[in-house]
């Protein structure tokens, strides 16, 4: 496998996964604004979602520079490097989800 093709491969399967978590953490977001207004909620889940999209897309650079990275400079499997950003990638994802249901839900004026 080339260092093109892993790259490639970490960044699609850590954007889907990303979207996975996205689209949880937005269930769970319409869950917690149980008793908020339509727009308040609307508003919270506009901004919660505006820092998903701008999570993925900045991991999204990073699983491809870090896949390139640890194949060219610690001479790592393709796989397993594959594997590790995309670990790496969820793992920052989840805490971007979470972080963006707290700092979104302040932001639209509930309280």
């Amino acid at each position: 496998m080339s260092n093109r093709t892993a790259s490639i491969l970490s960044v699609i399967l850590s954007l889907l996964l990303l979207v996975i978590f996205a689209v949880l953490a937005v269930i769970f977001e319409i869950l917690a604004l149980n008793g908020a207004s339509e727009s308040q909620g609307m508003a919270a889940i506009g901004i919660s979602l505006a820092c998903l999209g701008v999570g993925a897309i900045l991991l999204g650079i990073i699983a491809w520079k870090t896949t390139v990275l640890l194949i060219q400079k610690f001479n790592l499997n393709p796989v397993l490097a594959v594997t590790l950003t995309v670990a790496l990638a969820l793992l920052v994802g989840g805490t971007i989800s979470i972080l963006a249901i707290f700092v979104a839900i302040p932001l639209a004026g509930i309280r």
